[in-house]
């Protein structure tokens, strides 16, 4: 019997101080994203989850957050892009000029209100694992 691989969970971020509740409060909602686990010891963090599988710990703490060229990247139906990527714009995020690759995807990057570097992409063709 094959061993099964080791499954992904989550990411930590960083946001410290007077900065974590705007950033939780960013994935929740901008992004809809839940909270399902939150604790205050040994630091106070929250679990948030896309309710798909995807899940964000975030963290307030000191140290380094998720600076480019390493990111976050959220995937949208190419079709949706351009109305997240103007949701977002409307929030008051502001993103680098938007990248289309050879391979017909969209990338839109930009910081969350901790300065942890993240993206939307719209797939032309969705990535399989």
């Amino acid at each position: 019997m094959a061993e099964q691989p080791i499954r992904w969970e989550h990411v930590g971020i960083i946001a410290q101080g007077d900065l974590y509740e705007p950033t939780v409060a960013f994935y929740e909602q901008i992004f809809g994203w839940k909270r399902v686990r939150e604790s205050a010891s040994p630091a106070r963090l929250a679990f948030l989850s896309d309710g798909h599988g995807g899940m964000i710990e975030i963290i307030d703490t000191s140290g380094p957050g998720v600076f480019n060229p390493a990111h976050l990247a959220f995937v949208v139906d190419v079709a949706d892009f351009d109305a997240v990527r103007n949701r977002l714009a409307d929030a008051g995020v502001p993103f680098d000029p938007t990248i289309r690759t050879p391979a017909g995807d969209l990338l839109a990057f930009f910081n969350d209100p901790a300065g942890n570097r993240a993206q939307i992409v719209g797939r032309a063709v969705p990535l399989e694992g």
